[in-house]
């Protein structure tokens, strides 16, 4: 875990992982693009697309704290309406049903949350200790 933290410390590597985090979100989001444009109050499609890919970009030019910071914010708050979303659409309203065709909380489930849950905490630690240092003149790595 030590060499991974090591590893992390350095500017290109820190830009590499900035680089794989946006082709993963444009990745993630290619198929849902045309909700883009759909008309709704908050364009809540457009934000949740375009502040992350907005804030990645700018990771990789300038790799600073202020962006930094200002995306660590954002990957926590996405993470808590992740988690919300399982809770409340999930746990919640299956809970309050009148009948019960099925079990609320099959097998497939709950390792869908687990995944969701892993991977949310893997990419809130990797934002975390991609943290920006100052560029030292002998970082040739």
């Amino acid at each position: 875990m030590k060499k991974i933290t090591e590893y992390l410390k350095f500017d290109k590597n820190q830009r590499f992982i900035y680089g794989i985090g946006l082709i993963l979100w444009v990745f993630l989001w290619i198929q849902d693009f045309k909700y883009i444009t759909n008309e709704n109050f908050f364009r809540i499609y457009l934000w949740q697309v375009i502040i992350p890919i907005v804030l990645l970009i700018g990771q990789l030019i300038f790799n600073n704290k202020t962006i930094w910071i200002t995306l660590v914010a954002y990957v926590s708050l996405y993470s808590l309406w992740i988690i919300w979303n399982i809770i409340e659409l999930d746990i919640l309203i299956d809970i309050q049903r009148d009948y019960s065709p099925r079990p609320f909380w099959t097998f497939e489930k709950i390792m869908n949350w687990v995944i969701m849950i892993l991977i949310l905490l893997v990419t809130n630690w990797t934002v975390w200790k991609v943290k920006p240092t100052e560029i030292k003149k002998n970082d040739t790595q």
